[in-house]
């Protein structure tokens, strides 16, 4: 017996934004799964499975999904929680619906940084709590470390992580992003440095967001012409947060391996089978980072950024969205916001940052800002199959 195909049949969103405390987490997540299954055309009770990316850390509370079921419609049906990021999430839905497991289901996710007062010591405690944690009362000096790595081995400036995070904060503008901007990288330039050589709008701001996906099987994606094919999801890493260490400073090494899955499963490079990518870039300089790795070459990156060959409408928008950096850093949903957006880049549904003749997106989402992990999805519409 053969695998079944996977469709994402419906998105349901409450946008990134600086704070959503006019909601309660309950009221936004309802509201997310109402929109999805409105765009999906499905009723809840068809539903078979939830699969909810959520960290109890993060959220404050004891087995973060115990609420999840509720809100989406799912109440007594098979309840999966992923203490991770929403494209872990999709990875198990996905295996789930192409092994035949269900038919028909849901993955959930949100965060609200706005209402965590200390995210950073959150982020600390999944450091060595031996050798690292007492070392640094600040995480995110890591991101200076891996930045200055990636700086030496590329050729890569500070002046091009201002390009990268300007661009973002630009297709932000259009989008609709918290922090989007009409900038350019002389101004960034001006910005003091943070985290050495990371200036203060090279890292992502924070923001709150509420995701809900409708995945189904060809049974399901043959009954709408708006369906997109979930073509291959893999989830691979070499490092986690607590191992520094061990990682490969100024790489992403994980995307190697889950490029080698996603390559088998389509039969092709992905990277020239797209017409679009949407990452999580946390920094600036971890966007260069992985389009270096997607393209087996450092100086390759760093020359289509100073091209203009990342921008819209040029050879391969990178983060068309704005990235986090122009809608921040959502935490473990920030992979919901860049797949929701890849899905709608392919239905021709993006508004004012839509690619024209969208056919087929990668998404990239890291699993922490720190970690040397994450999953790749690959999207595409049927005439690109």
């Amino acid at each position: 017996m053969g695998f079944n195909k996977v469709y994402v049949l419906g998105v349901g969103e409450l946008p990134p934004s600086t704070s959503m405390r006019e909601l309660d987490f309950r009221e936004a997540t309802f509201e997310a799964a109402v929109r999805a299954y409105a765009d999906a055309g499905v009723e809840p009770d068809e539903v078979e499975g939830l699969f909810s990316a959520e960290q109890d850390f993060v959220e404050g509370i004891s087995i973060a999904d115990e609420y999840t079921p509720d809100q989406v419609g799912t109440r007594l049906k098979f309840n999966m929680l992923v203490a991770g990021d929403f494209l872990e999430a999709l990875f198990h839905a996905y295996m789930a619906l192409r092994s035949g497991m269900m038919e028909l289901a849901v993955v959930e996710s949100h965060a609200r940084p706005s209402e965590i007062e200390n995210y950073n010591d959150v982020l600390r405690s999944s450091l060595d709590p031996h050798c690292l944690r007492p070392l640094l009362s600040d995480p995110y000096v890591l991101l200076g470390l891996d930045a200055r790595a990636f700086l030496r081995s590329s050729g890569c400036t500070t002046h091009d992580l201002s390009s990268v995070a300007a661009k973002n904060s630009r297709n932000a503008a259009l989008s609709g992003g918290p922090y989007g901007e009409e900038v350019t990288a002389e101004q960034l330039e001006e910005d003091p440095f943070l985290y050495e050589p990371l200036r203060r709008r090279h890292v992502a701001r924070f923001s709150d967001y509420v995701a809900v996906v409708v995945l189904g099987t060809e049974k399901w994606g043959r009954r709408s012409d708006r369906a997109v094919e979930l073509a291959m999801v893999w989830s691979s890493g070499t490092t986690s947060a607590a191992h520094q260490w061990m990682r490969s400073w100024g790489k992403m090494e994980w995307v190697g391996a889950a490029l080698d899955r996603v390559r088998s499963a389509i039969g092709t490079n992905p990277i020239r089978a797209v017409d679009l990518i949407e990452f999580t870039e946390f920094s600036a300089h971890q966007e260069l980072q992985f389009l270096s790795a997607m393209l087996g070459s450092d100086g390759e990156a760093v020359r289509m950024l100073r091209a203009g060959e990342l921008d819209p409408g040029s050879t391969l928008p990178l983060n068309p969205s704005g990235g986090c950096i122009g809608n921040g850093n959502s935490l473990n949903s920030s992979g919901a916001r860049a797949f929701v957006g890849a899905v709608r880049q392919l239905r021709g549904e993006a508004g004012r940052v839509q690619v024209r003749g969208a056919r087929a997106a990668i998404v990239g989402s890291l699993h922490s800002e720190i970690s040397d992990s994450g999953t790749l999805a690959f999207l595409r519409t049927g005439d690109a199959a």
